[in-house]
C-alpha cells in the first residue's frame, strides 16, 4: 500500500449560485480525482442559491473520503464565497474551481507538478468548451458569435513563454486557480467588495504581481468549460455585471486600470471628453432605456432570421454587448461612492 502521508493536502473550493445541474457535473469530476482521497477535501459554498443546490450536494456526500463540506451564505458575491471556502479549508494548497468547470482525474497532480516546476505561484489551467456544447453553439448565429468571443478573449490575454509548456499571463482567472493557502491570505484573499464575478480575479492578480508572486498558465492542465450562457440576453447580462466590477477594479487601482477604454468611453460625461466621446455616451444612454433596448433585441431576432450568417449580424451582436457594458459601467459608478470624480486620470 502506498504511503500517502507525504502528499500535500489540498482543499478544492467550489463557489456556486443557482446552477445545480452544472454543479453536479463539476462535483462528480472532483470526486473522481486520482489523488489520495484522504489528502483532499471539497468545499462547496452556496452563495444564496435558494434552489436544489443543497440536494445536489447531499446526494454526493457520503461517509467515504474525500470529505465534501457544504457551506451556505446569503447572496454576497463570488469573491466572498471563495473566501468563505478558503477560511474553512484545511489543505496546504487551495484550488478554486467554478461550478461550470469539469476537471480531468489528474487535475490535482497536474497542478502540483506545475508548482514543482515554477515555484510558489498562482496557477491556471486551460479551458475549452465540451465538444457537444461547441457543436450546439456552432449551429446557431449567436452560438457562432459566442465561440468567436471566447477565442477573442483568449487571444487578448498577454502571455510570455516561461518554459515547460507554461506561460506567464498578464492575469489569472479564478475559474480554476491553485495557490498555497498561506500565500492566498498573505495576499489578502479576494476583495469582498466586488459585487459580482468579473474583475475580482484581475484585482487579486494585480496584488500578486505587485508582491512578486509568479502567475502561471499551463495548457497541459485541461478543463472543460460547461458554460450554459446560450442566449444573447444571458450573455449580455454577464457582460453588464463584469463591466460593473471593472469600475470597482479601477476604483481600487486607478493608475493601473482607470484609463482603460472600457472605463473612459462609458463613464459619466467629463469636461475633458472629446466631442465624439460625448456624442457616443449620449447615444448609448438613450439606447439603454428599457423599451428601446427591448426593441433592439427584437431587431436582432429579425436579423437572425433573415441574415443569420451576415457580417452585419456579427457587428450587431458586438454593438448590443457594448450597450450592456455601458449599463454595467454606469452601475459601477453609481455604487463606488466618492470615487467617480477621481477614478479616471485627467488628461
Amino acid at each position: 500500500m502506498t504511503d500517502t502521508s507525504t502528499f500535500p493536502t489540498v482543499s478544492i473550493v467550489v463557489p456556486t449560485h443557482r446552477r445545480p445541474q452544472s454543479l453536479a457535473m463539476t462535483l462528480s469530476s472532483l470526486l473522481a480525482l486520482d489523488y489520495p482521497p484522504d489528502r483532499y477535501e471539497i468545499i462547496v459554498v452556496d452563495d444564496g442559491s435558494g434552489d436544489d443546490t443543497p440536494v445536489v450536494v447531499a446526494g454526493l456526500q457520503c461517509d467515504a473520503r474525500p470529505k465534501v463540506v457544504y457551506i451556505q451564505q446569503a447572496n454576497s458575491g463570488v469573491a466572498t464565497a471563495r473566501n468563505q471556502g478558503a477560511r474553512a479549508a484545511t489543505g496546504e494548497i487551495l484550488i478554486f474551481v467554478d461550478d461550470d468547470i469539469v476537471v480531468e482525474p489528474s487535475h490535482v497532480r497536474d497542478h502540483l507538478l506545475t508548482r514543482d516546476s515554477h515555484g510558489d505561484a498562482l496557477v491556471n489551467g486551460h479551458w475549452e468548451f465540451p465538444t457537444e456544447l461547441a457543436q450546439t453553439l456552432a449551429a446557431s448565429p449567436f452560438g457562432r458569435f459566442r465561440l468567436e468571443v471566447e477565442q477573442w478573449v483568449k487571444d487578448r490575454i498577454v502571455k510570455r513563454p516561461i518554459g515547460g509548456g507554461c506561460e506567464a499571463p498578464a492575469g489569472v482567472t479564478a475559474c480554476n486557480l491553485a495557490v498555497r493557502r498561506a500565500l492566498f491570505w498573505e495576499l489578502g484573499g479576494f476583495d469582498e467588495t466586488f459585487p459580482f464575478a468579473g474583475s475580482e480575479d484581475q484585482e487579486l492578480s494585480f496584488r500578486a504581481d505587485q508582491a512578486g508572486v509568479p502567475l502561471v498558465y499551463d495548457r497541459r492542465i485541461t478543463l472543460i468549460h460547461n458554460d450554459q450562457h446560450l442566449s444573447l440576453l444571458q450573455f449580455c447580462q454577464r457582460q453588464r455585471r463584469g463591466a460593473c466590477t471593472a469600475v470597482h477594479l479601477a476604483g481600487r487601482h486607478p493608475d493601473a486600470f482607470g484609463g482603460r477604454p472600457l472605463i473612459t468611453e462609458n463613464s459619466p460625461i467629463r469636461r475633458s471628453d472629446a466631442a465624439r466621446i460625448v456624442a457616443k455616451k449620449m447615444l448609448k444612454r438613450g439606447l439603454v432605456v428599457p423599451p428601446v433596448l427591448a426593441g433592439i433585441h427584437l431587431g436582432v431576432e429579425l436579423l437572425e432570421r433573415v441574415a443569420p450568417n451576415s457580417r452585419l449580424l456579427q457587428r450587431t451582436y458586438w454593438f448590443v454587448c457594448g450597450l450592456y457594458i455601458f449599463k454595467g459601467v454606469r452601475e459601477g459608478f453609481a455604487t463606488v461612492g466618492s470615487l467617480p470624480n477621481a477614478l479616471i486620470p485627467a488628461g
